[in-house]
């Protein structure tokens, strides 16, 4: 015994811990959904686009109105002198230039294979013109005086050696075209890097040891030593061969150049320069210089800076201390909004639209505070949730839009008054129409403040009319539009039904409904009489009548694939379950719940319409059929009552609940043979209490005040459906007579084989 006290008092532990743990973790995310929204909502608040500094003040060039001292410390980049100084290090990087290994081979070949061809023809004792295949590719390139000196003087070995000096000189530096050595020097370079080939070691040369092909055919004095320079014959020849040998080796690396010029631009830092505080930026008289100006511009951008900042943070402490309202109101007094993604979502949503909204109407050229159109959140949420949050989520709106009007009191009233007479307005919004008188409250409510402020300042009574007039253009010609266009987009994408959907509804020629009139019109008859004393009962108690009503309309839909099987459409065809086994029949019965949500959803049904389908039954036993299997059972065998029970779920809100009671009510009902004002109350009451006591309504508000009501109601109007008439004396006169049975009643049919209807 002690032991499985001790196992039920750990289940129960455990089961309290996973309770804990699963509220904390529901709790966090929702703090920290709420904790991003209130940032989301600082930066759009906060957030102001960049403007260019502009200080009228002092200006470049004119004396300076007052003396200034810097009210504190600054540190500032001087940019003039940084770009100077980056454009300076730029010009200084060297052009880098690469010798091409390739030109290098093909020179000393080529010299090596003329040096071997004149030998050869020396040798075989050619002469110039005569007809040679050794000397048919020179003579087209050196000329007849320079081949004939090469031929037959005895310096050719001496014209060679020169011929290797003069390129192992031009080879060393690099040869340049001149083009680019004249552009070179125009720029003002004095020195260029040439890197090695094959990773050789770089060297700075100076571009006039560089040697280019016209200098050295221009200025051969340069190059060539002075006893070649005294024998003509050997200078032509050593200068021709070169001419036709040697070709530019260095090429312009530019992405290398480039490259080194951004580094070295790169790697000089930012000139800074700072101001003291308490020191003298300008005195009053002096012209202002541009270098004045920075520095003015210096400590006014660091002061706007800080402005800037302290009015962030100050924002954003208002806004998360207004989320924090929200949170805690929402988590103490809203638990269905609470418990809700969905509309935790939209509430957000709904928030930053009007927010933009209100933002974008400050930006507008020529626009006016008086024009944003604040109403537009509080609004929505009144008629998408419910008017509490719509409410609450107009002081939220306040703090919002606080700084964007820059705490002006009328503003900040009028933000107050006019989304609160909007939502006034908006109760029982049921037309389109009514959305005039919406935006017609919202309007005055601007009017009013407006009016009243400028009045109390002492403002003119025509100009201060006039400036409150864009009160009612912004209630009826910004708030209402923008209301009437959001409301359906947002109605469609959170999947939720406003006030004017459920009277699309509510049309009794809806598809559905004209199909259950053909298919089942007992379903439909009891559908028409739910619908009416659920609407009763709501408006009772305070819960959406309307809601109740169309959610009864569409609740027993499912009945319509398989009507014969109920109760109410059978008529004289006879019971079809008299030959089906009680679980059978049961779990046709249920799944006339599965179908109708089906069934719903293709017809495109809103959620909240659906819920009235497996809620209005909730969990409750199908009794008929369980008695029915318990009658059948053999002795000893136990029939379990949880297999006789519909899936559910119990009804989640008061208007479900109510569709469940009278529901149960009028099946009920039409088992009484004598209803009596007190056999019906005593009826009712049971039903009630039944539906009490097996836990139906533990998971809806309904309190036992509200019970009390919804019971009354019930009576009433089952007692004005089960009215009596008098009795009119029998008629010995003439049975002909068309006045006779004017007034007679029509005779009431009953069926007293009827079974009860438990389980419809």
């Amino acid at each position: 015994m002690k032991n499985m006290i001790a196992k039920k008092t750990t289940k129960s532990q455990v089961r309290k811990k996973e309770q804990r743990r699963k509220f904390f973790r529901e709790t966090g995310l929702r703090a920290l959904f709420f904790a991003g929204a209130a940032a989301l909502m600082t930066l759009l608040v906060g957030y102001e686009a960049p403007s260019e500094l502009a200080s009228f003040e002092f200006r470049i060039g004119e004396p300076s109105p007052r003396s200034l001292f810097s009210p504190l410390e600054v540190t500032y980049v001087n940019q003039e002198k940084t770009d100077a100084l980056r454009l300076l290090r730029g010009h200084k990087v060297m052009a880098v230039f690469r010798v091409q290994p390739k030109i290098l081979k093909e020179t000393r070949e080529k010299t090596d294979r003329f040096e071997l061809i004149l030998k050869a023809a020396r040798e075989k004792g050619l002469r110039p013109g005569q007809p040679s295949k050794e000397l048919e590719g020179l003579s087209g390139e050196i000329s007849g005086v320079a081949l004939r000196f090469l031929l037959e003087e005895k310096e050719f070995e001496r014209t060679f050696e020169v011929l290797r000096q003069l390129l192992s000189r031009g080879l060393d530096n690099g040869i340049l075209d001149y083009a680019q050595k004249l552009a070179l020097l125009e720029a003002g370079t004095a020195e260029i890097l040439v890197a090695g080939t094959d990773g050789g070691e770089e060297k700075t040369v100076k571009l006039q040891n560089v040697m280019t092909l016209a200098e050295v055919e221009d200025s051969p004095g340069k190059f060539l030593p002075r006893e070649v320079l005294k024998n003509r014959r050997l200078k032509t020849a050593v200068l021709e061969l070169f001419s036709v040998v040697a070709q530019p080796t260095l090429v312009s690396d530019d992405g290398e150049t480039e490259a080194r010029r951004r580094k070295a631009v790169e790697a000089v830092g930012d000139i800074q320069e700072t101001v003291k505080k308490e020191e003298l930026i300008i005195q009053r008289g002096m012209r202002i210089t541009p270098q004045v100006k920075r520095r003015l511009d210096a400590v006014q951008k660091k002061l706007a800076l800080q402005k800037a900042l302290h009015r962030f943070w100050a924002l954003g402490c208002s806004v998360f201390l207004g989320y924090a309202l929200a949170f805690l109101y929402a988590a103490a007094f809203e638990k269905r909004f609470w418990a809700s993604w969905r509309q935790l979502i939209l509430f957000q949503a709904v928030l930053f639209l009007a927010l933009g909204a209100c933002k974008t109407a400050l930006l507008w050229p020529g626009s006016s505070y008086y024009l944003m159109p604040a109403a537009l959140g509080p609004l929505l949420l009144a008629l998408l949730v419910n008017r509490r949050i719509g409410t609450f989520s107009l002081f939220l709106m306040c703090v919002l839009l606080a700084p964007l009007s820059r705490f002006q009191p009328e503003v900040m009233l009028a933000n107050l008054f006019g989304p609160l007479a909007g939502i006034f307005a908006s109760i029982h919004l049921r037309r389109r129409v009514q959305f005039l008188k919406v935006g017609s409250a919202v309007g005055l409510g601007y009017f009013s403040v407006f009016f009243l402020y400028r009045i109390y300042q002492e403002y003119p009574v025509l100009e201060s009319f006039q400036i409150s007039a864009l009160g009612v253009a912004n209630g009826l010609l910004i708030t209402t539009p923008l209301c009437f266009l959001l409301l359906p987009i947002l109605e469609w994408g959170f999947n939720l039904t406003t006030e004017i959907t459920l009277l699309e509804l509510s049309d009794l020629n809806h598809p559905l409904l004209k199909r259950m009139i053909v298919e089942a019109p007992g379903t439909y008859h009891h559908s028409l009489v739910v619908s009416t004393l659920a609407e009763s009962a709501c408006e009772a108690i305070g819960a959406n009548a309307l809601l109740a009503r169309v959610g009864c309309y569409f609740h027993d839909i499912g009945k319509i694939a398989r009507a014969e099987f109920f109760t109410e459409n059978q008529g004289s065809n006879g019971n079809r379950h008299e030959k089906l086994s009680p679980s059978m029949s049961c779990l046709i019965i249920h799944n006339h719940v599965k179908e109708g949500i089906d069934l719903g959803r293709r017809h495109k049904l809103k959620e909240p319409i659906l819920r009235f389908i497996p809620e209005h039954q909730g969990t409750g036993v199908v009794y008929f059929f369980y008695r029915k299997a318990m009658d059948n059972a053999k002795p000893g065998e136990k029939v379990n009552p949880d297999d006789y029970r519909y899936p559910g779920p119990k009804p989640q809100s008061r208007e479900t609940a109510v569709a469940m009671l009278a529901d149960s009510v009028e099946a009920a009902s039409r088992s009484m043979k004598e209803p009596s004002p007190e056999s019906v109350r005593q009826h009712v009451r049971k039903v009630i209490n039944d539906k009490f006591i097996d836990g139906q309504l533990d998971e809806c508000d309904l309190t036992l005040r509200d019970l009390h009501h919804i019971q009354e109601s019930f009576a009433y109007n089952l007692m004005a459906i089960f009215h009596t008439r008098v009795k009119y004396p029998a008629a010995a006169e003439d049975p002909d007579d068309p006045d006779l049975f004017e007034d007679q009643p029509l005779p009431k049919i009953r069926s007293e084989s009827r079974r009860p209807r438990e389980h419809s």
